[in-house]
Order: structure tokens, then C-alpha cells, then sequence
């Protein structure tokens, strides 16, 4: 199955409506200027990629206040890691339960901008620049079936494969 650009925006929206109480703006964002936090979570089983947030430290800031009922300036650099990962493994939940069985999905990787990207390699499927609360940030999809995923692939027998047939 592939995921549409329309789905994978219908999942970041409800996620930072139910989960922040932040509204999307679709108009095209500005380019990420100010300090950028990543933070990825892999998919993997018979459909293999990522998802990944992009999102500027003044964001994610009132990102992380806004899931810890904080006040901002009360937020660390931990907490807005945390906060990050959360959202990205909401939307990798989301993201998983539309694509072919089985699928997993791993912990978010978090890196603060001081380091090696470690991106995935895999097919673009969407790359979409968004705006919250006055802030530009980025959410990338990439991935495709993966033959390892599907059990003929693995040498077993498909529920439909008769005994003996492979």
C-alpha cells in the first residue's frame, strides 16, 4: 500500500490537534532557519522506511511546554527531545496501521543538530513543510515494500500456498 501525501497530513494534523492543541498551517512554510532538532522513527516488516520531524528549537520548545503542561522557560533541551520523540512515534503508530502486515516500529532517534543525519536511504514519499504556531517545521515519509518483510520472501508458506508448494 502506498501511503498518500493527503493521509500522512491527516495524521500530522490530528496528532498536533489531539495530542497539543496546535493547529496546522498548510500554505508553504519558510525554510528552517533557526537552530533544527531531528528526530526519526523506523518502520519496518513488509513495508520498510522512516518518519522524521524536523522542527526548529523555538517550536519545539512550546512543543515540549504544551505536552508537559510547563511554562517554556521551565522546558530543557531532555524534555523537548522527549516531547519530539513522542510526537514522531505518534505519527509513526498512525503511519503503521495503514501499511501491510506484519509492521513494527522503533524507538525515535533523536539528535540535536550537533552530528551525523543517519537518514534513511530509502524512496522520498513525502516531504511535507508545514507551519505551527508561527514556526516552520518538516515531516519526511520514505520507504517501500520490503521483500524481508513478506513471508514468501523468508522461505515460508503464504496462507494460501498449499503444503509442499513454495
Amino acid at each position: 500500500m502506498q501511503i498518500t501525501e493527503h493521509a500522512l497530513l491527516q495524521i500530522i494534523e490530528d496528532t498536533w490537534n489531539s495530542t497539543l492543541g496546535f493547529q496546522i498551517d498548510c500554505q508553504p512554510a519558510p525554510p528552517l532557519t533557526a537552530e533544527v532538532l531531528t528526530v526519526r522513527a523506523g518502520i519496518s516488516g513488509a513495508w520498510s522506511g522512516e518518519v522524521q520531524l524536523d522542527c526548529p528549537l523555538p517550536l519545539a520548545r512550546h512543543v515540549a511546554a504544551a505536552i508537559f503542561q510547563v511554562r517554556e522557560e521551565n522546558v530543557g533541551r531532555e524534555d523537548i527531545l522527549d516531547a519530539l520523540s513522542e510526537l514522531v512515534h505518534i505519527v509513526g503508530g498512525n503511519l503503521k496501521a495503514l501499511l501491510p502486515q506484519p509492521a513494527q516500529i522503533s524507538l525515535p532517534v533523536a539528535s540535536d543538530g550537533t552530528g551525523h543525519s543517519g537518514a534513511s536511504q530509502a524512496p522520498l514519499i513525502s516531504r511535507l513543510a508545514l507551519t505551527s504556531s508561527g514556526h516552520p517545521f518538516v515531516v519526511t515519509l520514505r520507504g517501500g515494500p520490503s521483500a524481508a518483510g513478506w513471508p514468501e520472501a523468508q522461505g515460508a508458506r503464504s496462507p494460501q500456498q498449499p503444503p509442499g508448494e513454495r
